[in-house]
């Protein structure tokens, strides 16, 4: 495949995949090429500064022969333009025996095929599916909520308006571009069975096997793998603070649960330790939380089978290894790492009961 970029302008950052790099305006730079098809899924991204938002497009290389990237002057970004139609395609050949010398070369695959690894589970049907996209094209940029964000802001302007005075009275956004990644909430209702409470609070296997992979993955846990994946990679690629949030929750959701497959822990293992492998240093105070992979690599049910997970981690924070876990560790998980708002509306009068989060934020 081959990735054609309109003239440069000005400054830019542009990158494929876990590749970038910097080009100034007239040089003679014209896009990538021998891009693979095998894996397909990719992303090219761009950054017109340092302190600019970066932003990308996930696509996937089979479905295309040719893609040119032109800079839109009134939006202030480049949109990809897919060459379909046998005289599209017929000129994005010409187009490419007179660039392809001024064209950069798809980077070698590195030694360990990282974005193959950290790649390898997700599906471009869900991606557009979470994203609310359809053509071959998924936006993404570091601003990006989550749908369930976006309901609660719909709330407090609803709110705002009917009773006034409260200042978040105004238009409800429609049109915005949101994440309508899997809602997992553990003190929900959901998540914590009445009769099953401190069961289910321990143990998160039927949150995840009951709830989560029937009503958001078809009962398949590869199809959540994959929705692991694209979180991290979000966060990763554009410093998405919901997909961080997302990525620790299902990370969460899977070390707490006992009845996963041994075989499963192992593709998991090296799903995780891929994601920790690629994660710059310089992230590792913003995007990582702490006390999450404290308890993943000393209280869950799966410690001691994440080997190669507990070993990235201990190279990013290697006090880890020191950690001694405490018999009551898990009771101690009480004091979550995030902080809960509880919408209101549930007047049953437990205050110790499980509440409906309404958003989680680290501290």
């Amino acid at each position: 495949m081959e990735i054609f970029i309109d003239r440069i302008d000005q400054p830019v950052t542009f990158g494929i995949d876990l590749y970038s790099f910097d080009v100034k305006p007239n040089q003679p730079f014209h896009g990538f090429k021998k891009v693979p098809r095998d894996p397909r899924f990719h992303i090219v991204h761009f950054q017109h500064s340092t302190v600019g938002v970066r932003y990308g497009y996930y696509f996937e290389a089979d479905k295309l022969e040719y893609l040119q990237f032109e800079y839109d002057r009134t939006q202030e970004l480049y949109k990809p333009r897919s060459l379909e139609t046998e005289e599209a395609r017929r000129d994005g050949y010409n187009k490419f025996q007179q660039l392809h010398p001024l064209m950069v070369p798809y980077p070698s695959v590195d030694e360990g095929d990282s974005w193959f690894e950290i790649t390898k589970f997700v599906k471009m049907l869900d991606v557009k599916y979470i994203a609310g996209c359809s053509g071959h094209f998924v936006y993404m940029d570091s601003a990006v909520t989550t749908e369930e964000e976006k309901g609660i802001l719909r709330k407090a302007l609803a709110k705002g308006r009917h009773t006034g005075g409260t200042g978040l009275g105004g238009p409800v956004p429609q049109e915005e571009l949101s994440l309508n990644y899997s809602a997992i909430v553990f003190k929900s209702k959901d998540a914590i069975r009445p009769e099953h409470k401190m069961q289910d609070f321990l143990d998160k296997s039927y949150y995840l096997n009951e709830v989560i992979l029937p009503r958001h993955h078809h009962s398949s846990i590869y199809s959540l793998f994959g929705e692991l994946q694209w979180a991290f990679l979000n966060a990763l690629m554009f410093g998405n603070y919901a997909s961080s949030l997302q990525w620790h929750n299902i990370v969460e959701l899977l070390a707490f649960s006992s009845r996963i497959k041994t075989v499963l822990l192992a593709e998991l293992d090296a799903l995780l330790a891929a994601q920790l492998a690629s994660l710059p240093s310089f992230y590792v105070d913003t995007l990582l939380n702490e006390d999450v992979w404290v308890r993943v690599l000393h209280d869950s049910h799966h410690s001691t089978e994440l080997p190669n997970t507990g070993n990235a981690i201990r190279k990013l924070w290697p006090h880890l290894g020191e950690v001694d876990s405490e018999p009551d560790a898990l009771l101690s998980s009480f004091d979550r790492p995030y902080a809960f708002q509880h919408d209101g509306d549930d007047d049953s009068g437990d205050e110790n009961g499980p509440v409906v989060a309404e958003r989680v934020i680290y501290r």
